[in-house]
């Protein structure tokens, strides 16, 4: 995966254990909004961050499956625990 290419920030391969099965999962951490309902979402940029997870799941079968995290730092969504944290 290339950092610098898809603004991603880290990314590692987690297990989901069921009683019937288990799965490699890859999960990405990215420094941009990963959902339309987030500010300052850009779907071009999202788009070039799906294009390379695809490769990396087409080139590595072994992985089931991938999970894409926003890391960006949206002030509303920190303000949340702040207040939280002010009124405990």
């Amino acid at each position: 995966m290339t950092s610098g290419k898809c603004l991603i920030k880290s990314a590692w391969i987690a297990v989901e254990v069921g009683k019937e099965r288990s799965e490699r999962v890859l999960v990405v951490e990215t420094y941009i909004a990963v959902s339309p309902l987030e500010r300052n979402f850009d779907p071009s940029r999202y788009d070039r961050v799906v294009a390379e997870v695809q490769r990396v799941l087409a080139e590595n079968p072994s992985i089931d499956r991938a999970s894409i995290l926003s890391m960006h730092r949206d002030t509303q969504c920190l303000s949340l625990f702040k207040a939280t944290q002010q009124a405990a």
